[in-house]
């Protein structure tokens, strides 16, 4: 399949002055910014790069604040380098706005290597709001660049090292953020116990974008893929459909498209072009009065060219074969005025489109009940990427943290038994299994005494889909669900994961933060906290399913609802699985002053 770079930087035309740079020239790390935070534990290295390594046998976090002014359009970029495979434990945050009520932070790592954008409100879970493909290699820079407009919209682009243009990771549009004249960036170096992790940063600017060189958004349409068909035809691939009826696209110098069609789909459009277009040449292409569904105009204009690894262009949408795509999360039994669920999870290491595939109930005899096709509007399912499918998204909303709502689609579904059911993915025209589960009420853990709203979670997305043992009820701090995004009880078993659990951080909010990663899934736990001389005090978890990593929060309070006096305390975790193993942890941590 042919290959297309798009450069961006036709698409972002814009006059910016600097409001922060930072080039760790050196030689310390405030010759020239304000720095300040863990200090002490970063350098500047014989290249001109910030370096932090973390210490021997410890595992947390280290910081760098620097104050900067906000506006409503901004943009952060970042050179970055990890000595070390990331995780979701071992990775690197850029803190890029903040106020008393929501953080946005670009996540340079986690267990897939992706670079992605989250938000936070207070103590909730953190949000996904843009997945970002696998970009981190060990030992490799990638460039990222993150742009705000009009107080409101983001954009994630990054860019490897020898690549001429930006790729683009997605766009995020959120609630209007206020004005704050007074803030930072924070650098937040996270690493574990097991090993030495080198985090570098190097070319560090945040700058201001005047208001009238940002381009209104005039379409929410994101193109996700561009394929050649043949040498005269170009298959587009967008996040949602589009009108065609009065669209043309134009190829400089080849000239206007003679023909415009849509695909499998009203979100994938095929245009001819007269004359073929040429490999290793350069191209300019933009499209004209093309609409999304509301009317609005798709503004869409990039250079591109073609490169000559592969000659393979006969088929423009692989087909899904068994496999690729597999049951990852189910909820047969919701909550009273609830809704049940079924995600599925793309491990083909393409993105794929799923029209063509339908759901089904296995009878006792062998036989498929009623076919469920799945929608044809639902676009490519990227590569890693997660498909939430249920009957009402708004009865699923009240329950779970949905980070993605994008991914979340509504369509007729079999009805699931609370007990027991035996599910199939297939496809339509020749009835090939490409995932089939029969769950059981019976691979709860069996701490979970009430099951209802709590989902079946798949522990490793690459085991084998009917091994009971690879399913367990998801976390009790991920609210018993995590419709649309990984798992709570996610883990690659034949990675060597650490297990810790760490010692109380105050956050800036108020409360109290315990990390904790664990090397296997089932684990439950009792926190308490207790003074020096012996007396227990305050309670954090009690008997609390866990997921493989996370995190609690403790507001800081005795038992009798008041604020601890500060001081030196002892943090105590006993977590126990059904094996019968058990681990203790114990850390000494101080209570600051309110």
């Amino acid at each position: 399949m042919k290959q297309i770079l798009l450069f961006l930087a036709l698409l972002l035309p814009f006059c910016a002055f600097a409001q922060f740079a930072e080039s760790f020239s050196g030689p310390e790390i405030i010759s020239e910014n304000p720095w300040t935070g863990d200090i002490d534990m970063f350098s500047i290295n014989e290249e001109g790069q910030l370096q932090f390594v973390s210490p021997k046998g410890k595992a947390g976090d280290a910081s760098l604040f620097c104050p900067l002014s906000y506006s409503r359009n901004m943009s952060w970029e970042l050179d970055v380098m990890l000595g070390f495979k990331s995780s979701n434990s071992n990775n690197l945050r850029i803190h890029v706005y903040s106020d008393d009520d929501i953080v946005y932070y670009i996540q340079a790592g986690n267990n897939s290597g992706k670079i992605s954008l989250y938000s936070q409100e207070g103590n909730r879970s953190p949000k996904l709001c843009i997945s970002g493909q696998s970009r981190l290699e060990a030992g490799r820079f990638v460039t990222i660049r993150l742009l705000l407009e009009n107080g409101e919209s983001w954009s994630l682009y990054t860019k490897e090292t020898g690549e001429e243009g930006y790729s683009h990771e997605g766009s995020y549009t959120m609630r209007y953020l206020p004005y704050a004249p007074k803030a930072y960036i924070n650098l937040q170096f996270r690493y574990v116990k097991s090993r030495e992790s080198n985090f570098y940063i190097d070319n560090l600017s945040v700058t201001e974008i005047p208001d009238e060189t940002v381009p209104a958004n005039d379409s929410k349409v994101d193109l996700i893929d561009i394929e050649q068909l043949s040498p005269t035809e170009l298959q587009f691939v967008f996040d949602r459909e589009v009108d065609i009826s009065t669209a043309v696209c134009v190829i400089d110098p080849l000239g206007a498209s003679t023909s415009v069609s849509y695909g499998a789909t009203k979100s994938i459009v095929k245009a001819t072009f007269p004359m073929p277009i040429a490999e290793g040449r350069e191209y300019y292409l933009y499209w004209e009065e093309l609409y999304d569904g509301q009317g609005v105009l798709v503004d869409l204009a990039m250079e591109l060219y073609f490169d000559e690894e592969d000659d393979n262009r006969q088929e423009p949408i692989e087909k899904i074969e068994p496999g690729d795509v597999v049951f990852n999360e189910l909820l047969p039994n919701p909550y009273t005025g609830g809704s049940e669920y079924i995600e599925l999870y793309n491990r083909s290491g393409r993105s794929l489109s799923l029209a063509g595939l339908a759901i089904a109930i296995r009878k006792a005899n062998g036989s498929l009940s009623t076919r469920y096709p799945l929608s044809g509007n639902i676009p490519l399912l990227k590569e890693e990427g997660y498909l939430l499918l249920t009957k009402s998204m708004k009865d699923v909303m009240p329950f779970y943290n949905l980070l993605s709502p994008d991914v979340v689609y509504e369509l007729s579904l079999p009805v699931l038994a609370n007990t027991s059911s035996t599910l199939v993915l297939f496809r339509v025209e020749d009835e090939v299994v490409i995932d089939e589960v029969t769950y059981s009420s019976g691979w709860h853990d069996a701490s979970i005494k009430d099951q209802k709203g709590v989902a079946l979670e798949r522990i490793d997305p690459n085991a084998d889909t009917q091994n009971a043992t690879n399913w367990t009820s998801a976390a009790s701090e991920a609210r018993y669900g995590t419709p649309g995004y990984q798992n709570s009880q996610f883990m690659i078993k034949e990675e060597n994961i650490p297990s810790f659990v760490e010692a109380p951080v105050l956050m800036a909010d108020g409360l109290y933060k315990i990390r904790y990663q664990l090397s296997q899934p089932g684990y439950n736990c009792r926190a308490f906290v207790f003074t020096i001389n012996g007396y227990r005090v305050a309670e954090i978890a009690n008997h609390e399913l866990l997921g493989t990593f996370g995190q609690f929060l403790w507001d800081g309070k005795s038992y009798d609802g008041t604020y601890l006096a500060p001081g030196i305390y002892v943090f105590f975790a006993e977590l126990y699985n059904k094996q019968g193993n058990v681990c203790r942890y114990k850390k000494v941590f101080m209570v600051s002053k309110r």
